[in-house]
C-alpha cells in the first residue's frame, strides 16, 4: 500500500505544470489502521496557498484509491531541521506552515463548528436549533453563518436584517435573543455568490474580527458542506473548542463523515461528536389505527390472531429507520460520540420553509429533547474545559 501511496503523491508532487518551486520529496508515509499519514517536504519559498493546493490534490488522489481510509497530508519546509512525523500532527506553526498563532474571537468564551462533509443533511437546521436550545438554557449565544456560497440562516430565521456599523465594528442584529450574522444579510436574496479563495478568506476575516461579538458565552458557526477554503481559514486562525459533525444514517453520508473527520486533527480541533439527523420516521397514523383495531370485535380465534398480528406489525412502524442504522457502528469504530439522533419530521421541515425556527415552539418532545441534548452536551463540555483551565 505504501508504494502505491508514494507513487500517487510523487505523480502530483513532481508534475511540472504545478506551481511548486525547487526541491521536494515525500518524506514519510505511515498507515495506522484506517488512517493514512503522508508528510511532504518542499522548499520554503513556496507560498502557503500553493502548498495547501498541493496537499488537497494529493489527499483527493489518494482517497480515490483508498476511499475507505482517512487521509491526512502534512507539508513541511525542506530546510526544517526538526521535522515532525506525520502521525504526531504538530500544530501549523510547528509543522512548517509559518502561520501566525491562533486567536480567540473577542467577546466569545467558546466556539463550536457545526459541520458536514456532505450537503443536504440538515446541518444549518441543527446549528440554528442547537443555538436556540443553548439560549433557552440561559446561555448568551452568537450564531455565525459561514456558508458563503449558500447561506441558509436568513431563510431559516425568517428575517433579513442588515447589520449596522458602529465605529469600526459591525454590530450583528439580535434575532430570537441571539447575535446572528450571515453574508446573506448583506447581499440581494437572489444574488449568486462566486468567491475565489482569497475573497473567501477576506470575507471570513471580516465576519470574525471586525464584528462586535462581545458578551457571548458560546458561538455556533454554521460551516459550509465539504472541506474547502473556509475550513482552512478557520482552523488556521481561530481557537475552536470543537467541531460537531452532522450526518444522516445513509451509507453515502457516513462515508463523507469518515473523510471529514481527518480535517480537524492536524489543527488540534477535536471532534466533539456526531449528530444523526433524519434518523427515524415516526408514522403519526399508527396510534389511530391501533385505536380502531381495539374497537374491532373479533368473533373467532382466527380474527383475534389476525388483529394481534396486525398490531405486532404496526409496532415495527413506530420509529422506522428508512435510511438504515449504521451511524452508531461507525461512531464506535472511529471512537466518536454519537450525541443524539433527530427524527425526520414534517413539522420541522415546514418550520424551515416558513422561516419559523422549530425550537421557538417545539411540537414534538423527541425533537425538542434531541436539540436540548446537543445543547446540554456543549454546556457540560464547556464546564469541564473551564474547570481544567482553572485547576
Amino acid at each position: 500500500m505504501e508504494d502505491n501511496i508514494r507513487h500517487i503523491a510523487n505523480a502530483i508532487l513532481f508534475d511540472e505544470d504545478k506551481a511548486l518551486q525547487g526541491d521536494r520529496e515525500v518524506r514519510e508515509i505511515s498507515v495506522d489502521g484506517d488512517i493514512i499519514h503522508v508528510t511532504i517536504a518542499v522548499e520554503s519559498k513556496n507560498s502557503i496557498d500553493d502548498r495547501r493546493a498541493m496537499e488537497d490534490e494529493i489527499r483527493d488522489a489518494i482517497k480515490r484509491w483508498h476511499e475507505d481510509k482517512i487521509v491526512r497530508i502534512t507539508s513541511v519546509a525542506m530546510d526544517d531541521v526538526d521535522v515532525p512525523c506525520a502521525h504526531h500532527h504538530a500544530d501549523a506553526n510547528a509543522s512548517g506552515h509559518d502561520l501566525p498563532p491562533k486567536k480567540s474571537i473577542p467577546g466569545v468564551k467558546h466556539v463550536y463548528l457545526v459541520c458536514s462533509a456532505k450537503g443536504g443533511v440538515g446541518k444549518s437546521t441543527v446549528a440554528l436549533n442547537t443555538a436556540l436550545a443553548l439560549s433557552s438554557l440561559g446561555k448568551r449565544v452568537a450564531l455565525l453563518d459561514l456558508d458563503l456560497y449558500g447561506p441558509s440562516i436568513p431563510s431559516l430565521v425568517g428575517q433579513d436584517l442588515p447589520p449596522i456599523v458602529v465605529g469600526n465594528l459591525i454590530v450583528p442584529p439580535e434575532i430570537h435573543g441571539m447575535s446572528v450574522l450571515s453574508i446573506g444579510f448583506m447581499i440581494e436574496q437572489d444574488q449568486p455568490l462566486m468567491w475565489r479563495g482569497p475573497m473567501v478568506a477576506s470575507v471570513i476575516n471580516q465576519l470574525l474580527w471586525e464584528v462586535d461579538w462581545s458578551g457571548n458565552d458560546i458561538m455556533i458557526i454554521d460551516m459550509p458542506p465539504g472541506t474547502g477554503d473556509t475550513y482552512l481559514s478557520i482552523l488556521q486562525s481561530v481557537n475552536v473548542d470543537a467541531s460537531i459533525i452532522v450526518t444522516t444514517p445513509s451509507e453515502l453520508a457516513l462515508a463523507d463523515v469518515k473523510r471529514g473527520v481527518g480535517v480537524f486533527s492536524p489543527y488540534h480541533v477535536p471532534v466533539a461528536g456526531v449528530v444523526e439527523n433524519m434518523a427515524t420516521y415516526d408514522w403519526e397514523g399508527r396510534d389511530a389505527v391501533l385505536g380502531l383495531l381495539d374497537n374491532v370485535k373479533a368473533d373467532d380465534d382466527t380474527s383475534k390472531k389476525a388483529i394481534e398480528r396486525i398490531k405486532r406489525i404496526l409496532d415495527t412502524t413506530k420509529a422506522i429507520r428508512i435510511f438504515g442504522a449504521r451511524t452508531q457502528a461507525l461512531c464506535s469504530k472511529m471512537g466518536l460520540n454519537l450525541i443524539t439522533s433527530i427524527p425526520l419530521d414534517i413539522a420541522l421541515q415546514n418550520d424551515n420553509d416558513s422561516g419559523t425556527p422549530y425550537m421557538l415552539q417545539p411540537k414534538k418532545a423527541a425533537i425538542r429533547e434531541a436539540f436540548e441534548t446537543i445543547a446540554k452536551f456543549i454546556i457540560e463540555r464547556d464546564k469541564d474545559t473551564d474547570e481544567d483551565e482553572q485547576a
